[in-house]
């Protein structure tokens, strides 16, 4: 038996140990998925925010099939870097690192589509704060009210795009929109929709720097599980070479 290097060794556990972290987080995320779909809500989750009554039961049932499938994803990718780190079974290995460049290509493919249609993008999402928006105040749901409220309070902003979001629909200007919650003063002039994507532009640094170490972690899995798959192959053809010898 050709026993590896002790470098291959070295990435052959470190590559079991992050797919068993990856197992653990993927059944995680299953079982919150699984709770998400039989219960038909997320209040367990979400009760800190109050937002079940603002998406909605079916949403919510969409949420739970999406965080399903991740789950399943996530474990499955785990499962095969877990089986190929300990058996060294090529076919695992090879199929791990071929699903991760997959994800790693994809992952590029967003970036690339967010930076084309980034005008877009944010017309959908300030059309979609504003449905929001006029859904709480014509429906009267407390709960998304209390958030809205909440949010110009934190981000010191006004409606979706201005205090006249409130004018449109007959409503006063409520006192989160006013410094210190007192009418005598001008309302905040920056609506909250803007004020949400400046504090995420501000946080774009801690942003990238967990996702440039998820694909630090991604690139890494790829190629130990090709090198193991390569030392693999190469110990192999070393035995049936040494015994034609």
């Amino acid at each position: 038996m050709v026993r590896l290097s002790c470098g291959v060794q070295c990435a052959r556990t470190t590559l079991f140990a992050l797919n068993i972290i990856f197992l653990i987080f993927g059944f995680s995320i299953l079982g919150l998925g699984i709770y998400v779909k039989i219960n038909g809500n997320f209040s367990a989750i979400a009760a800190a925010y109050n937002i079940t009554q603002s998406l909605g039961g079916l949403t919510m049932q969409w949420v739970g099939t999406i965080i399903i499938i991740v789950g399943v994803f996530t474990s499955c990718l785990a499962a095969f870097g877990c089986l190929g780190a300990i058996c060294k079974n090529r076919v695992f290995l090879y199929s791990y690192a071929t699903l991760l460049t997959l994800i790693v290509l994809m992952e590029f493919g967003a970036v690339v589509v967010i930076l084309r249609f980034r005008n877009d993008l944010w017309q959908s999402y300030d059309s979609g704060f504003e449905e929001i928006f006029r859904n709480a105040y014509r429906n009267k749901h407390n709960a998304t009210i209390e958030i809205i409220e909440q949010l110009e309070k934190e981000f010191k902003c006004c409606g979706v795009d201005s205090a006249t979001d409130y004018l449109k629909l007959d409503l006063p200007v409520p006192k989160s929109c006013y410094p210190q919650q007192i009418h005598k003063s001008f309302p905040y002039t920056q609506g909250c929709a803007e004020a949400v994507a400046l504090w995420i532009w501000k946080e774009l640094p801690w942003i990238a720097v967990v996702l440039g170490a998820i694909l630090f972690i991604e690139i890494f899995g790829i190629v130990s599980s090709l090198v193991l798959g390569v030392a693999k192959s190469h110990s192999s053809n070393v035995e049936i070479y040494d015994q034609y010898l």
